[in-house]
């Protein structure tokens, strides 16, 4: 119960600091900007283009050259580019309150909807799967990077999400975790299956050499790689090395999908989906708070791609 209000506390302050934030739009620009959501600048004919107030524009801002006078929208490139039609005082609350609030694109658009703001529930969706995208892209290219060390439980999870275009079926998706017991990080794969030679490579790839890995004993551990240390969990209450965090790990990973996707039933993208949840245990176990880490979570994935943009033009 603790835990939970602690939980529950951490993510308010950013809820209430987005509410307040999105009741001015020169605000929000101006925040967007400096967490660098938004570019500072553009260039146009080998100079930089000025920010000048444009009232046919949503935004109430374009970028202007000033030797072709040629005009840019100011979210030509960025996260945002696709929803034009959208205010982004309207999607900074959408992405930033309702995702770290832990609302689905249903609930958003419910609630939108008793506020008086009635967006296409597709749309929701699709700005959803966006910011899920981003997160996954941040997960493995950055976080998966760092290599786990000391002490690690291993364990594997079976998922299972609605597949073909009608959703009838059920196929089941394996999921491989580890937990390095000093810092509780969890790092979450989704795999074709679970034998030895897809356990060995997630080994090699994201744990350092020395390692102590603890198991529960599946032939899929029978042939861990020489340079780890590791033991057999045989499930002996008396048996300090066992794998109990990276289980409870499965247990809050599903109770995360039955509160937010479809009374337990995943939808849409299995990993992008998996990756979001171990996003939002990282930030909780870490005491990190969300609103920051989804700020560079999303910088970091479209930075580039805005700067590959602003290239292009020249």
């Amino acid at each position: 119960m603790q835990n939970t209000r602690r939980i529950q506390t951490l993510f308010q302050r950013n809820i209430e600091f987005i509410i307040n934030l999105t009741t001015n739009h020169q605000a929000t620009l101006n925040w967007m900007r400096e967490q660098e959501l938004l570019p500072n600048i553009r260039r146009c004919c080998g100079g930089t283009c000025g920010i000048y107030r444009n009232t046919r524009s949503i935004d109430g801002e374009m970028f202007r050259c000033g030797t072709c006078r040629r005009k840019y929208n100011i979210r030509g490139g960025t996260l945002w580019e696709d929803f034009r039609r959208i205010p982004l005082v309207l999607l900074v609350r959408l992405v930033f309150h309702h995702f770290v609030n832990g609302n689905s694109a249903k609930r958003a658009h419910v609630s939108l909807a008793e506020a008086g703001l009635h967006i296409g529930y597709a749309t929701l969706k699709r700005v959803y799967k966006r910011v899920r995208s981003g997160i996954e892209s941040y997960m493995f290219n950055e976080v998966y990077r760092n290599l786990m060390r000391g002490r690690i439980q291993i364990d594997e999870a079976l998922f299972t999400h609605r597949s073909g275009p009608g959703r009838r079926g059920f196929r089941q998706v394996w999921v491989v975790g580890m937990l390095e017991e000093r810092s509780s990080e969890a790092y979450c794969f989704v795999v074709r299956n679970r034998n030895h030679a897809s356990i060995n490579q997630i080994i090699r790839t994201h744990v350092l050499p020395g390692a102590y890995i603890i198991h529960d004993g599946w032939g899929g551990y029978r042939r861990i790689p020489r340079e780890y240390q590791h033991h057999r969990y045989t499930h002996d209450p008396n048996d300090r090395d066992n794998t109990s965090r990276i289980e409870g790990v499965w247990g809050e990973l599903r109770a995360f999908i039955r509160n937010i996707y479809s009374a337990g039933v995943v939808e849409g993208n299995v990993n992008s989906i998996i990756q979001e949840l171990v996003f939002r245990r990282r930030c909780r176990e870490l005491n990190l708070g969300l609103r920051d880490a989804l700020v560079e979570a999303l910088v970091r994935n479209y930075s580039f791609l805005v700067f590959i943009f602003f290239l292009s033009i020249n």
